[in-house]
């Protein structure tokens, strides 16, 4: 939360006993807390906050069921090859997190690898596109907490996310109200991607 503010408007009611039975399967806590204290939303509009339903949500975000390889959706899973078996088999991919490239269209994805019967335990495991699976023994939310901090040890494409303290998280009903306003919510980023370029032309 120092990382990354949330704001007032920020975080969502969910009756977890009833999500989780229609998704099939309990979901770690610390992302039940992501969920809580920030809700359904986007960093720096290009990593989304997955709403914890099996279908479709209000907020036009796609669902933690939908962005998860079943065998009716296993397409994009045989095209990189990928042997990670199919929800709901043991050891499958679980989405939670949603990557958008500029154009806001599929650039990556944030899975758990549903391993055992404790969702705390679960590793999670990064897709990018025209990269390898990469899996991390961290939680979702270390995973975003290093992404934010920019360690050094974490082997990612860091184009995403411009870490702590420029990154901003919106909330879907914040930007939606924005966006009926004629307000750009994602503004400021413009400030920091030539700041980034500026920077990388200047390292070379």
């Amino acid at each position: 939360m120092a990382l990354l503010p949330p704001g007032p408007e920020d975080g969502e009611r969910v009756d977890w006993p009833v999500v989780e039975r229609d998704l099939g399967c309990q979901l770690p806590v610390d992302f039940r807390d992501l969920i809580s204290v920030y809700g359904v939303g986007t960093i720096d509009e290009c990593l989304m906050v997955l709403p914890p339903v099996s279908g479709r949500h209000e907020s036009g975000i796609a669902s933690v069921g939908q962005m998860t390889p079943t065998p009716e959706k296993a397409a994009w899973l045989k095209h990189t090859k990928s042997d990670y078996p199919l929800w709901p088999e043991p050891g499958a991919l679980l989405c939670g997190l949603r990557l958008a490239d500029g154009n806001g269209d599929l650039w990556g994805a944030v899975y758990w690898r549903t391993t055992g019967s404790v969702p705390e335990r679960w590793p999670v495991v990064l897709w990018e596109r025209h990269h390898p699976f990469i899996e991390f023994d961290l939680s979702m939310t270390g995973l975003l907490v290093k992404w934010l901090t920019e360690s050094p040890d974490l082997d990612i494409d860091r184009r995403h996310l411009f870490g702590a303290p420029h990154s901003r998280f919106i909330h879907w009903r914040v930007e939606r109200e924005m966006r009926e306003r004629d307000l750009d919510p994602w503004e400021y980023l413009e400030t920091l991607q030539i700041e980034a370029l500026e920077a990388l032309e200047a390292g070379r």
